[in-house]
């Protein structure tokens, strides 16, 4: 049956983020990720988040106190889509504050170089690795990791992944513990155990990043900006790591399980019987972009040859995004 929706190669992959986009709301799976409606503006923090990594990869692999190199490097990833003259739009999260935040981590993390080192996998140091990794007999999901490091005293692997935030939210424990079980916490820990010996594998370290600035200062903070770092491991067992297994393959039968019932579906149907919707996630992340049309329509494929006013078609392909090293890998036997 033909639907009245678009195709797309990117439909068809799967990553940590399109899972938890399902797990998150069906029907919300079912607009971003099978239509590939988002709004149609810069998403500024994941463009920030990125050029951050670019700049943190810099320090990884040139040491913490090359810090116009690893400014520069952000720079060159910032700019292509957010000029000088937006700045002070976007303040707390801009160039002036990872400048900042960059002699801050030479500072305060100036061992980090000598307690770990970057592993080097074929004479290529990890970082920015992407790629992908199987979770079955024939189903992948496709990765990306900021770093593999390995702990000079005892050598233990783990990966440091970055997150960027604003200040208020740095210290909320609520997004530690979703760290803890998520989706990407597992995602990498699993191709870690794809690359070594289970045995020496610590997991993920999450390293949050709180960007502030303050217009009136105090005695103990001055006026202007200000970055709060957290380190947060959250190492999963062997056992831990089954349950994962068994969560993405069990999301991964669900979303088939939908698009078969999509593919039979019509627009003639009362309502849209796949990818139902989740009324609980409504209020999540600012409120759902999605809330008017889930309640409009009760069956979308009737309006869904075009995105509405202020949307656009942009389909989220991981295999897409630049990387520095790709590795596409295998279970390890």
């Amino acid at each position: 049956m033909s639907l009245p929706i678009p195709t797309h190669p990117a439909q068809s992959i799967r990553d940590s983020s399109k899972l938890d986009d399902y797990i998150l709301c069906p029907r919300y799976y079912f607009y971003r990720n099978m239509l590939g409606w988002t709004l149609d503006r810069q998403e500024h923090d994941l463009v920030f988040g990125e050029s951050f990594h670019r700049a943190r990869e810099h320090q990884l692999l040139f040491g913490y106190n090359d810090i116009a190199g690893a400014y520069n490097a952000f720079e060159e990833s910032y700019r292509k889509d957010f000029p000088p003259d937006t700045d002070s739009l976007f303040r707390p999260k801009d160039p002036a504050a990872v400048l900042h935040t960059l002699m801050q981590f030479a500072d305060l993390y100036s061992r980090d170089l000598v307690d770990n080192e970057v592993i080097e996998l074929d004479g290529i140091k990890m970082t920015e690795i992407a790629g992908t990794v199987p979770v079955d007999e024939h189903r992948v999901l496709h990765y990306r990791m900021d770093s593999i490091m390995r702990r000079v005293e005892d050598g233990m692997i783990f990966s440091w992944d970055h997150k960027t935030t604003s200040g208020k939210w740095i210290h909320d424990t609520r997004w530690d513990n979703e760290l803890f079980l998520g989706i990407q916490n597992g995602t990498y820990t699993h191709c870690l155990y794809c690359m070594f010996p289970i045995e020496q594998v610590l997991g993920v370290e999450f390293v949050k990043t709180g960007f502030e600035y303050l217009i009136k200062g105090s005695k103990d903070r001055p006026a202007g900006y200000h970055a709060t770092t957290r380190r947060i491991p959250a190492f999963k067992s062997p056992e831990q790591m089954n349950t994962w297994l068994w969560t993405v393959n069990d999301i991964l039968d669900d979303i088939d399980r939908d698009c078969d019932c999509l593919s039979q579906a019509s627009e003639a149907d009362d309502v849209l019987m796949a990818f139902r919707m989740n009324h609980k996630s409504c209020t999540s992340f600012r409120g759902c972009m999605f809330h008017d049309y889930c309640m409009a329509w009760q069956n979308p494929l009737r309006r869904c040859e075009e995105p509405p006013l202020g949307f656009k078609i942009h389909f989220w392909n991981p295999s897409e995004r630049e990387a520095t090293v790709v590795k596409d890998l295998t279970f390890n036997k």
